[in-house]
């Protein structure tokens, strides 16, 4: 008698065929596809000898675990996942390559993101364009904290308060165009996927309290607090509400004035000679726009604008 036997003298034999099966499924997480692809075959193979069909061993193992009990997300989790695995034969290792590309892309982007600023320290670091909103607010600081309160604020589900609003207006004034409101919330928004992409965990994706404020108040003016001028402005203001304005309903109030306001700056009559005079400033002011661009600014299809271009009616 070996070893083997000795140990396993008077155990029971599904028992160690679910210790044997347990130790194959582990193999699913791993970095290797064929170990993942060899790991299953094991695993249908044995649970076929043991129990008569994949399903069975995996029902068998999630019955195992939840007799084990643990910690509760854990004990309900894993026969869980189990019982998927029966029911849909390599999900795990599916579930397990979706995750190492995940890390792939994460890790290709982080790259980039250094590669850009030129190390770790300087990604981190403030920019020249926070330190210019650092600098303007630091007399409303406690400390030389960058990321520390301005004038009692810190965080950005609050109103900024006025001497803050004023600190960084100075530096900078305000975007005057929905559109221009837009823009820079958007750099702001790039600004923190790359300190998210480079930080511990959540949460660690911070801007300096100046500029959190700054965005805070530039993403407001691009929600609802600058009026619209034409179509362009409208299609902004449009893509904000239908992309991140949540599902309160506070968007159709502000998109309705905005159309209201849209309809009564439409020219009445008409109004073929005015449109034909934007067409062809905006043609000669921006040579490189092409017809639909040009459209777009100014709320008309393609096919008008090469009219208008062309001398022919509206």
């Amino acid at each position: 008698m070996d070893l083997f036997d000795l140990m396993t003298k008077g155990a029971d034999p599904e028992q160690l065929a679910l210790d044997r099966l347990e130790g194959i499924v582990a193999l699913y997480q791993s970095d290797e596809d064929e170990v993942q692809d060899e790991a299953l075959a094991r695993a249908i193979g044995l649970c076929g000898k043991q129990w008569g069909g994949y399903k069975g061993g995996m029902e068998a193992l999630a019955r195992r675990h939840e007799a084990r009990g643990g910690e509760p997300l854990d004990a309900a989790l894993e026969p869980l996942r189990l019982r998927e695995e029966a029911d849909d034969p390599g999900a795990l290792i599916r579930a397990a390559r979706a995750r190492r590309a995940r890390l792939r892309r994460a890790n290709d982007a982080r790259a980039m993101v250094l590669a850009r600023y030129g190390g770790l320290e300087a990604a981190l670091a403030p920019t020249p364009l926070e330190r210019m909103f650092i600098d303007a607010a630091a007399r409303l600081a406690l400390d030389d904290d960058p990321w520390g309160p301005l004038a009692g604020w810190q965080f950005p589900w609050h109103e900024v308060p006025p001497e803050l609003r004023a600190a960084i207006e100075a530096a900078c004034p305000l975007p005057a165009t929905v559109t221009d409101a837009r823009d820079e919330a958007l750099i702001w928004e790039a600004r923190r996927h790359d300190l998210a992409l480079l930080s511990d965990g959540p949460g660690e994706a911070v801007l300096p309290t100046a500029c959190a404020a700054r965005h805070h108040v530039v993403e407001e003016l691009w929600r609802r607090g600058l009026p619209i001028r034409d179509a362009a402005e409208f299609e902004a203001r449009l893509r904000y509400w239908a992309e991140r304005g949540g599902d309160d309903g506070a968007g159709y109030g502000t998109l309705l004035a905005d159309l209201r306001s849209l309809a009564s700056l439409a020219p009445t009559g008409r109004g073929g000679d005015d449109t034909k005079d934007k067409v062809r400033r905006l043609r000669a002011e921006n040579p490189a726009w092409s017809l639909a661009r040009i459209g777009r600014e100014l709320g008309i299809s393609r096919q008008a604008v090469h009219k208008h271009l062309k001398g022919g009616p509206s």
